[in-house]
């Protein structure tokens, strides 16, 4: 078996062993990060809830920003590992706030906790 259809198979199981939040694209290849995965929403509460509930599942989640070159929006990332050991990277885009996002100049790539996504999707929660 190829490895494509490993990281295909991979996914597809990982997908169906979990409820996760929809996403508008899956992209699977063969190499640096095989797996990635675009969240289907653009509001900072959806993007931390679904990277949150996608972080549960990985083993070593890890979370980053960076912040566009017209500083109009900010793209969170989660990466991590399946359990089979496949690299999934989930990400989602967000507009830049400067209450939320107060220290993250343009073009600025920054680690963030995991807790954080947490945080962020239950004061959403509460807002709603």
């Amino acid at each position: 078996m190829n490895r494509l259809m490993i990281f295909l198979d991979a996914i597809r199981d990982h997908l169906d062993s979990h409820a996760l939040p929809p996403a508008s694209s899956v992209e699977v290849t063969t190499w640096a990060a095989p797996v990635s995965v675009q969240l289907d929403t653009d509001t900072v509460t959806g993007v931390a809830s679904g990277l949150a509930t996608w972080a549960a599942t990985l083993d070593g989640a890890r979370v980053s920003l960076w912040r566009t070159p017209d500083g109009g929006r900010v793209q969170l990332e989660l990466t991590g590992r399946a359990p089979c050991g496949v690299l999934v990277r989930v990400y989602g885009g967000v507009p830049f706030d400067p209450v939320t996002f107060p220290d993250l100049p343009v073009e600025t790539d920054q680690d963030m906790p995991v807790w954080l996504l947490r945080q962020w999707a239950r004061a959403g929660e509460e807002a709603a």
